[in-house]
This record gives C-alpha cells, structure tokens and sequence, in this order.
C-alpha cells in the first residue's frame, strides 16, 4: 500500500512540477512578446480633436509594434488626426499633430456660403488643407515671358502688338492658394458637419477590422447634414488673392489627391450685384 501511495505522491509531484513549468514559460513568453499600447475606440476622421473617450491601452505582440508609434496616451490627448486612424491601428507620430485651428497673429476668420457642391460634394471637414482655383470668366491672356496682355492690345494692330500676340497663351484657370486651412463647415443650423459613423443593418457583430474596412469604403459618405457655411483660417495676401479671383471668375475648392473633387464657393449677392453692372 505504501508502494502505491508513494508512486502516486511522485506522480502528483511530477504533474505538479510540470504544470507550473509550461504555466511559467506561458507567463514569460506573455511578458516577453507582448506590450501595451494605444489605439482608438473608434474610426477617428482627419482633423478631429482628440479626446480620452477615444482611446484605449490595448497589449498587442511585439512583432506588430511600428518603431515610430506613440504609446503613451497623454502623448496623444489634445492632437488632432491628420488622417483618419482605424481602430486596428497604432498612433504612428505623422498621423496626428497640434491643435492649430486657430488664426496666428497674421491670420484671421473668414467665412463665405457653400452648397453641397461647393464643399466638393460634401467631402470638405473641418481641419482640411483645400486649394483654392479661380476659374476665369474671360481667359486671361499672357505673353512669352508670362506677363500678363492688356486686353486693349488686341485692338492695335503696330508691330509691337503682333509680336505679342503671336506668343500669346490663354489661361482658363489659375490655383490661387495651394493649403488653405478649413476652420469650420456648418449647416444651415450652425451646427458643425460631421461624419457619422455607420451601422451595420444586417446586425451581425463585426470585428476591429472589419469595422475599418467598412468605415474606410464610407469614407466621408455619410455626412450629419448638407454644408451652408464655409470658414477658412487665412491670411491676409491670400484673402487679396481670394476675392481677386472671385472678381474674375469662380471660385473653385479642391480636396488634394482627388482629382475629381472640386467644389464651387457661391458668390455673394453684393457680388453679383456689381457682375451685372460691368
């Protein structure tokens, strides 16, 4: 009997040892391959302020952590998102940056009235770099050197006007302001546009990823309500170059990297008013 219970004790032992063995080589391989760090709750958009409700300490393995990614959430907390970060992902350091939607000491507000199709077809959020196109009413008429023609010149007819004329060049339209800084875009409430974040209508729980995907294929598609207002954070030799431009043509907003994406900011009725009268 004291042969059996002492193999049985040995092999409670044996058991005993070797459990705690793989559970302490399961911790140690926890400690070593993983860490902590941020990600967000939600699909944050470009240019939204970033706040605590928008993140959490996530442990990931070491083998996905990005070399430049910020993990420190007090790091993170009051930025804003220069594009938009999923919730599968880290804050890498280019993606976010300070909070500066507001004018510097040469810079001031200026607002003006879009449509949907002037805030390039409701694509255009606050914190966006737009660029600024005047489309001309008349062509504008340059020579050789780029300089630009006296319209009165093509009524001459000396030498001088027909060696000008002949390297003459028509310019349909011109960028006027390569990054402008959009402030705000509201409705016609005042409230500010936004993108909402969709649902899924089938009900089928999605994951992180698939939550991305789905977001990212929405991309500015499912804006809170139709754009009115327009505000930009601008200076005062581009603000010269904004109304010039809206003297001599119309002005047109771009979005950078879509080519597609061009809005038209609605002239203003003391505007129209002087077009009639020229």
């Amino acid at each position: 009997m004291r042969k059996w219970f002492s193999v049985i004790l040995g092999l409670l032992l044996i058991f005993g040892c070797g459990f705690g063995f793989v559970q302490y080589m399961k911790s140690y391989q926890l400690d070593v391959t993983t860490m902590e760090t941020v990600k967000p709750v939600r699909l944050i958009q470009a240019g939204e302020l970033i706040t605590s409700d928008m993140l959490k300490i996530v442990s990931i393995p070491t083998v996905q952590h990005m070399d430049n990614a910020i993990t420190e959430q007090q790091k993170i907390e009051g930025k804003r998102a220069i594009v938009p970060i999923g919730e599968t992902e880290e804050f890498l350091s280019w993606k976010i940056g300070e909070d500066t939607l507001y004018p510097t000491a040469d810079e001031t507000y200026i607002g003006f009235k879009v449509d949907i199709v002037g805030a390039v077809n409701n694509m255009v959020r606050r914190g966006d770099k737009v660029e600024v196109w005047v489309e001309y009413t008349e062509p504008k008429l340059l020579d050789e050197s780029g300089n630009i023609i006296d319209p009165d010149l093509l009524a001459l007819t000396n030498d001088v006007a027909i060696k000008t004329l002949a390297g003459m060049k028509k310019i349909y339209n011109e960028l006027l302001i390569p990054d402008l800084t959009v402030a705000y875009v509201k409705d016609q409430e005042g409230k500010e546009i936004i993108d909402l974040i969709p649902t899924n209508n089938l009900g089928i729980p999605l994951s992180s990823w698939q939550r991305d995907q789905e977001n990212m294929e929405r991309y500015r598609q499912n804006a809170s309500a139709q754009p009115a207002y327009i505000t930009f954070i601008i200076s005062e030799s581009d603000y010269a170059k904004f109304a010039e431009g809206q003297k001599e043509g119309v002005i047109k907003l771009g979005l950078p990297g879509n080519s597609e994406s061009i809005g038209t900011i609605i002239p203003s009725e003391s505007t129209k008013a002087e077009d009639v009268k020229n």
